[in-house]
């Protein structure tokens, strides 16, 4: 891990429990608001928030993708 995603990582687990499913599938993605909830509780300027919520949706695509692999 990059020390420059530290922050971005650190976002991310702390919404971990706010994962959002289709109905009978794999998770969808974050609850948005749940994200930027979480963000609130950081002293950033609003383009830093972007950027970091920007961040955050990169990991949750990666994470979407895993948790969706076919198991076997």
């Amino acid at each position: 891990m990059l020390p420059e995603n530290w922050e971005a990582i650190q976002t991310f687990q702390r919404c971990s429990r706010q994962w959002r499913y289709s109905g009978m599938g794999g998770p969808v993605g974050l609850d948005v608001q749940a994200i930027i909830s979480v963000l609130s509780l950081y002293p950033l300027s609003p383009a830093d928030q972007l950027e970091r919520l920007d961040q955050v949706q990169l990991i949750e695509r990666g994470a979407i993708n895993f948790m969706n692999q076919p198991r076997h």
